[in-house]
Order: structure tokens, then C-alpha cells, then sequence
């Protein structure tokens, strides 16, 4: 009998910290959002490099040409958030600590670009991090 307690505590262990490394379906939503709206400065619904790279600018305070973490959630409302910590160590492929111009602007909108015209759709947009979400909650998190 104390076998299958142990058994039980330990599955609960693990099913406990399976469930804390997810998102709130909610919260992916309103972080999508917030970002397209943000980049999106013309407010047409397309996104192009000149709005990812002004973006960029803008976040890059000190204008270091790299972004920390807190320029990142400058404008954030979740700034604390598990989801704005996984994206940002996402997009830093260096593992630097920092997002490099070429990592968070020429990276990533040749990644949402699909089809190469210039032009980041809402649905592209979307759509590129929904996967991103989705290979950090199956990847784990990388902590920061």
C-alpha cells in the first residue's frame, strides 16, 4: 500500500509541473495581439520589416543595437509573464541574454514571410507565433 502512495505522489508530482509549464489559451491570445497591434504601426493588418526594424528601434533604449529583456517588456503588460520570458530566450539564438537585431528583426520576419513578398499578414502572423508557443510548451521552458 505504501508503494502505490508513492506511485500516486510521484504522479501527481509529475502532472503538476507538466500543467505549470503551459499557457493560458488567454493569455497566447492577448500576447499575439498586443505584439501585431504594436509592430503594426499603420494599423492596416500587414506587417513589413520596416515596421519589425522600427519596432526594434524604439524598444533599444540605449541604443546598443541588442535588446535585454527589460527593453523587450518595455511596453508589456505582462512583462512577467512565463510566456514573454520563453519567447524572448526563443528568439535569442546566441543565448547571448540579449536579442541582436538580425535575431528579434531579419530572423524572425524571413520565418513569418513565407512566401517571400514583403509582407507579414495577421494570419501569418498568427500563425508563426502559435508555433512558437507550441515548440516552447513541447520544449520546455528555457528560463531566464
Amino acid at each position: 500500500k505504501e508503494n502505490n502512495n508513492m506511485k500516486c505522489i510521484i504522479f501527481t508530482l509529475i502532472v503538476g509541473t507538466v500543467l505549470s509549464q503551459t499557457y493560458h489559451h488567454h493569455d497566447i491570445e492577448m500576447f499575439i495581439d498586443r505584439s501585431f497591434k504594436y509592430v503594426d504601426t499603420d494599423h492596416n493588418g500587414v506587417m513589413v520589416m520596416a515596421e519589425l526594424d522600427g519596432a526594434f528601434d524604439v524598444l533599444d533604449v540605449d541604443h546598443d543595437d541588442k535588446l535585454s529583456y527589460a527593453e523587450y517588456t518595455k511596453y508589456s503588460q505582462s512583462a512577467e509573464s512565463q510566456l514573454s520570458h520563453d519567447v524572448y530566450n526563443h528568439f535569442d539564438t546566441n543565448k547571448d541574454g540579449f536579442l541582436q537585431r538580425t535575431e528579434y528583426v531579419d530572423s524572425v520576419f524571413s520565418q513569418m514571410d513565407h512566401n517571400g513578398d514583403g509582407q507579414v499578414t495577421r494570419h501569418d502572423y498568427d500563425h508563426f507565433f502559435t508555433n512558437v508557443v507550441q515548440h516552447e510548451m513541447h520544449h520546455g521552458h528555457n528560463g531566464r
